[in-house]
């Protein structure tokens, strides 16, 4: 009895997730893209379109803007502590009865309540939609075409160019001979982040321009130089790229200002990716 209920639960599960997407089962949702990052409209209890970050680097289905749930008067339904650096923030939840991107919608949700003021070279937004968000699905990030596809279809393991992973979203490269792990994450702005000690090894030329930053309340230089290895990831090869580097970065991170030029495929049920 157990076992038929846990089927038939699924199933219905399945079933109410196929009818949020459309008969298709997939779906085109467009985005826009502004200082290397990527915008969505977002619905809050059936009010908006609100402006949202797509941000493959925040757990979680999402978070929202101060501004935003003041003025839906969402109410406060708990808190909890988040760490930053060396600092520990006590953060306010708040209550969301529905989050919509396109016709997928999340209900019944408690959601962080954080401070998105717009610095100075991003444009304001009201709250970031994470990975979760699309957990359920076969999720397409066409940068080029600046959209999103959606659907209950899945990547295979065995096709060429598809990287598994474990820790979202860290998949294995190459940088000349050199076997390097790469965080592939769309709220970062920069083309690619390294690590200063993974460049032993690896050919590259220092350029005139450098990069101040903020991360994690610390402010420092990043470099930027020209790889002339050849870059090898899934179905890319690269000569030529430009990357920054200081000694902050513990991995290399590729952002956006890369990716907005690629189509990447995530498949978080089977902890797939393949980028094109």
């Amino acid at each position: 009895m157990l076992r038929t209920f846990a089927r038939a639960f699924v199933t219905l599960s399945f079933l109410f997730s196929e009818l949020a997407v459309g008969q298709s089962g997939r779906q085109t949702i467009p985005f826009t893209i502004r200082e290397n990052l990527i915008y969505v409209a977002v619905h809050i209890n059936g009010h908006g379109p609100y402006q949202f970050r797509l941000d493959s680097g925040v757990s979680g289905i999402g978070r929202i803007d101060y501004r935003v749930a003041k003025e839906l008067q969402l109410n406060i339904v708990g808190f909890q502590e988040n760490t930053s650096g060396d600092q520990v923030k006590r953060e306010i939840l708040v209550a969301v009865d529905k989050l919509s991107v396109g016709s997928i919608s999340h209900s019944g949700l408690k959601l962080v309540a954080s401070d998105y003021k717009a610095s100075p070279k991003q444009a304001p937004i009201d709250g970031v939609i994470g990975r979760d968000f699309f957990y359920n699905y076969l999720l397409t990030i066409d940068g080029p075409a600046q959209q999103l596809l959606v659907s209950h279809e899945a990547l295979d393991a065995r096709a060429g160019g598809v990287l598994s992973y474990q820790k979202p979203f860290v998949v294995t490269g190459k940088i000349g001979q050199k076997d390097l792990f790469f965080s592939l994450d769309t709220g970062s702005d920069v083309s690619f982040h390294v690590p200063m000690y993974l460049l032993t090894g690896i050919h590259y030329v220092n350029t005139p321009n450098q990069r101040i930053i903020t991360m994690a309340n610390t402010t420092f230089t990043m470099q930027e130089a020209l790889i002339t290895d050849e870059l090898r990831l899934g179905n890319i090869k690269v000569s030529g790229q430009k990357v920054y580097y200081s000694n902050r970065a513990n991995q290399v991170i590729i952002g956006e200002d890369f990716l907005k030029e690629h189509i990447l495929t995530i498949d978080q049920r089977r902890k797939l990716i393949r980028i094109d």
